[in-house]
């Protein structure tokens, strides 16, 4: 044993105690929010782009929503101004009646 010990626990391991608690006492004090408020979040409707085409978030039942939403009266809105320059698509001739098998 070394000398100056008597038993129980050794001043480092009194340390590494003292360590925990105070980490875990600014972990609750972080939790309870008493060290200051976030600044407030912008929510972002419109996805993000990889060349050029919409590239969604992904959670855990498939895409966000509000994104896809967005991403659709977007695309509505750019379909809308485009008929109404263009007018309405005329019918496509080239699509071969369905065939029965």
């Amino acid at each position: 044993m070394p000398s100056g010990f008597r038993g129980g626990m050794a001043p480092v391991t009194w340390l590494f105690v003292i360590i925990v608690i105070l980490v875990l006492g600014a972990g609750f004090v972080a939790i309870l929010g008493l060290l200051g408020d976030l600044p407030p979040s912008e929510q972002d409707l419109r996805p993000d782009t990889r060349d050029g085409e919409p590239s969604f978030d992904v959670v855990v039942r498939g895409y966000r929503m509000d994104e896809v939403d967005a991403q659709l009266a977007s695309l509505q809105d750019e379909i809308d101004s485009l008929r109404a320059v263009d007018g309405p698509a005329p019918a496509r001739s080239d699509q071969s009646p369905p065939t029965t098998a």
